[in-house]
């Protein structure tokens, strides 16, 4: 059996040992270097990705707020149709008077006037339009309340006892006048 001899200087084996210790080390932290390159790019990403969906998000949040908001003139429309099929249901019910009723109004309009809306409860109605003039609101509102009324229904002549004007203003787009008014009636003439 051959022994191994070792010729190297023990300073030279020191040196060989500090070499390869020196060589690992370097290779250790090339790697953890590495390592953490990788895992910063792989941070850098995902905030990236988040804030891409952060963005995305935000504009979701924006069109939908934009369909709420387009939304809310639906919910106006809903309730007022409600509102104008429960007159509807009330006018059924109550149909045979305030069809006379309703004739009458309509016997009393000036033509240069159109009757918008108009809301029907127990002895009272309001009444929406709009005119060409503040002429033919008055001339509306004193054919109302006149008793010597010429054209409509004689036995209804004095059916409506008080006329009262809450709100009247001019659009300027259309030149044309808004109005609205309470009319008192007397329910009794209208059986």
């Amino acid at each position: 059996m051959v022994g191994d001899i070792n010729l190297i200087p023990q300073e030279e084996v020191t040196e060989q040992k500090k070499s390869k210790a020196v060589k690992t080390s370097t290779y250790i932290s090339l790697g953890v270097l590495l390592l953490s390159v990788l895992i910063s790019a792989y941070f850098v990403l995902a905030i990236s990705n988040i804030k891409t969906q952060i963005v995305k998000i935000d504009a979701d949040i924006t069109s939908l707020r934009v369909q709420i908001t387009k939304l809310s003139q639906v919910e106006i429309s809903a309730r007022n149709l409600d509102r104008k099929f429960n007159i509807l249901l009330t006018l059924f019910k109550e149909r045979p008077k305030y069809s006379l009723l309703l004739e009458e109004i309509k016997s009393r309009n000036p033509e240069e006037l159109t009757i918008e809306s108009l809301d029907v409860k127990t002895n009272q109605t309001t009444v929406s339009g709009i005119a060409g003039n503040y002429i033919a609101i008055a001339s509306f509102i004193n054919n109302l309340v006149s008793k010597n009324f010429e054209g409509g229904n004689p036995k209804l002549k004095d059916v409506f006892t008080s006329v009262t004007l809450n709100s009247v203003s001019l659009e300027k787009a259309t030149n044309q006048v808004k109005f609205f008014i309470v009319v008192n009636f007397d329910e009794a003439k209208l059986r």
